[in-house]
């Protein structure tokens, strides 16, 4: 079975897993198994269409689909696949996590569970949509179906969250929309894909297409200062959405500043001061998302804001790709672009683990605040582990997974200086800089997340009798 076929049946059952959750709404138990299981499923079914994609089975689909006008194309090719992957991962581990801690929300896990499944599918179709019109649906389907799942608790924290989320999730919406509108203009009128890959555009009106595509993706990917909404939705949300937002959705931010800059205006070409800016912004969102994060006593807040400095240490690979492409230097744009996406990865799987963890000592002591716990690793051994690897991982410390990306994007940040005039090299040095400081507050801040909740005495009595999570989780 091709990968295309595969997808389109994840895509199906993630639909079944939605209705059943809908059907069973006033069943707890019923439609959270449900939705749970068949959202399992149409993972597997995702992870491996997306792994036959990264392994060279490129296909696509183009066909009319309700509108003559907006033909439904989607393409999965290698880089489509590695999001798919990455985001099957988190959503498998996500609904099975859901078993038992979906358990905390009586009389909305058929909402949970309906919420959930859509908002896999339409991730799935955001990275696969080779189409204007269907891109644009699927973003905001996307967007909406996160939202509900961060106000599902329906308290002051959640509204006032999705409320922020709602609005600069919009504001990107329609800074993304007028890229695209540009580029359709630019081609007659024509809302394929394909049609822009092979325009020139010329450098004014690719220079805007590119700079609102930045900043309208950027929104989704919590840079600075599009990132507010980040610490204030991501910890209201389920803690298993949680991890499917941070490790994922916002990796569909970075796909588009990819797709937009190096696919869609790959006929006009890479302009050097593209490459800048996203190094600039890049160093200033790694850097103040860990100074943010070290003044966190929340500990879904704290990942949250670990999300903002991810976001930009994977952008500095994404600017060093770009600087590189445009001197013409295609060794050195690889390998930083490998740096980006390995570091795109790494990040949702430690990020998802992380906000797994912080779930299961919610639903273990009841509350966010480091403050109140102390005391867990021998009371919750196996999360202890599970989050220390994450915590060591995210730190950047030898041999794990964080650690080789962001050598990786050192080296890439280096050559990229060697190959320029002053200016490249002034910034790519300062971006450099800007890692290396990075990587020492994130070492700080998880050293002090880790100590105070799982070392020395316990500083509450729900710390005291906190007992290990179920299996599931």
């Amino acid at each position: 079975m091709d990968s295309m076929t595969l997808f389109i049946a994840s895509l199906a059952v993630s639909c079944i897993g939605a209705l059943a959750s809908v059907l069973l709404i006033k069943a707890d138990n019923a439609a959270k198994t449900a939705g749970c299981l068949i959202g399992a499923v149409a993972a597997v079914l995702s992870f491996i269409a997306g792994l036959e994609a990264v392994l060279g089975d490129v296909s696509s689909l183009n066909t009319v689909f309700f509108f003559p006008f907006a033909r439904l194309e989607l393409l999965l090719n290698g880089l489509a696949g590695l999001i798919v992957v990455l985001i099957s991962i988190l959503a498998f581990a996500g609904f099975i996590y859901g078993l038992s801690y979906f358990d905390e929300y009586p009389g909305k896990v058929g909402r949970a569970g309906f919420f959930m499944n859509t908002f896999v599918a339409s991730m799935m179709l955001v990275i696969t949509a080779d189409n204007v019109f269907w891109f644009l649906v699927a973003f905001e389907l996307m967007s909406l179906t996160s939202y509900f799942l961060v106000v599902i608790e329906e308290n002051k924290n959640s509204i006032r969250g999705g409320w922020l989320y709602f609005v600069i999730a919009h504001v990107g919406f329609v800074l993304i929309m007028a890229s695209f509108l540009l580029m359709t203009n630019g081609v007659g009128g024509s809302f394929s894909f394909s049609d822009f890959r092979t325009h020139d555009f010329g450098p004014a009106v690719s220079s805007a297409c590119f700079v609102l595509a930045f900043f309208g993706f950027g929104a989704k990917a919590g840079i600075i200062p599009l990132h507010s909404w980040l610490p204030q939705a991501h910890p209201e949300a389920p803690s298993n959405v949680s991890a499917l937002m941070s490790g994922g959705m916002i990796k569909i931010g970075i796909l588009g500043i990819l797709k937009v800059g190096l696919d869609l205006l790959a006929g006009s070409g890479v302009q050097l001061w593209w490459g800048l800016m996203v190094l600039v912004f890049g160093s200033i969102s790694s850097v103040l998302g860990v100074v943010y994060a070290l003044h966190e006593h929340d500990i879904k807040r704290l990942l949250a804001y670990h999300s903002v400095e991810n976001i930009g240490i994977i952008l500095l690979g994404v600017g060093a790709s770009m600087t590189a492409h445009a001197l013409g230097n295609d060794v050195i744009a690889t390998i930083a672009l490998m740096a980006a996406l390995y570091h795109t990865l790494n990040h949702a799987m430690f990020k998802g683990e992380l906000f797994l963890g912080a779930g299961s000592l919610l639903y273990a002591t009841g509350t966010r605040n480091m403050e109140k716990m102390g005391g867990l690793f021998r009371r919750m051994p196996v999360t202890a582990v599970c989050f220390l690897i994450g915590a060591l991982a995210i730190s950047a410390i030898p041999p794990f997974n964080g650690f080789v990306s962001e050598w990786f994007t050192y080296q890439s940040l280096f050559n990229a200086a060697m190959q320029g005039d002053k200016a490249v090299m002034i910034v790519a040095v300062f971006a450099a800089l800007a890692l290396a400081i990075t990587g020492a507050l994130a070492v700080t801040c998880f050293v002090k997340a880790y100590g105070v909740s799982f070392a020395s005495a316990p500083r509450s009595e729900a710390a005291a009798n906190a007992k290990e999570v179920p299996a599931p989780m």
